[in-house]
């Protein structure tokens, strides 16, 4: 259990960049040492670490309205479920820089007979763009 606890925390610096790559291969002398056996929980570096933040499609959503560039989602989706009758049974925010239309919500709607509707919305003035399926 021991083991399992210390290599989730080098995992999570190692993640995270709190740690360098020395010292996460010293982590891994003083568990061996320890006497944790080697096999698949063991760490073995050749290279650097290299980590790329990305934003999520809430972080880049959530800027966007503190801009004013967005409407309110729940505004978004009063527009489409009052249009569209059914269940928005997901969501998801699409930032397209270089086209005419920057920042698209994708909704997929089921509707009452059980067909899948994707619903293209412009998030600056709540406007649908596009309907994909059965309406």
């Amino acid at each position: 259990m021991r083991w399992i606890l210390t290599f989730l925390m080098v995992l999570t610096l190692l993640a995270g960049g709190a740690i360098s790559v020395g010292e996460a291969r010293a982590q891994h002398i003083r568990m061996a040492q320890a006497g944790v056996p080697p096999g698949p929980q063991s760490i073995q570096m050749k290279t650097e670490v290299h980590v790329r933040v990305v934003k999520g499609q809430q972080n880049q959503a959530r800027e966007a309205y503190k801009r004013g560039e967005i409407q309110s989602l729940s505004i978004i989706r009063r527009s489409v479920t009052t249009t569209y009758q059914g269940r928005i049974i997901s969501t998801q925010f699409v930032e397209q820089p270089r086209a005419r239309v920057r920042y698209v919500y994708m909704f997929r709607v089921l509707g009452a007979d059980g067909k899948v509707m994707v619903v293209h919305v412009n998030a600056k003035n709540s406007n649908i763009i596009r309907v994909k399926g059965k309406r």
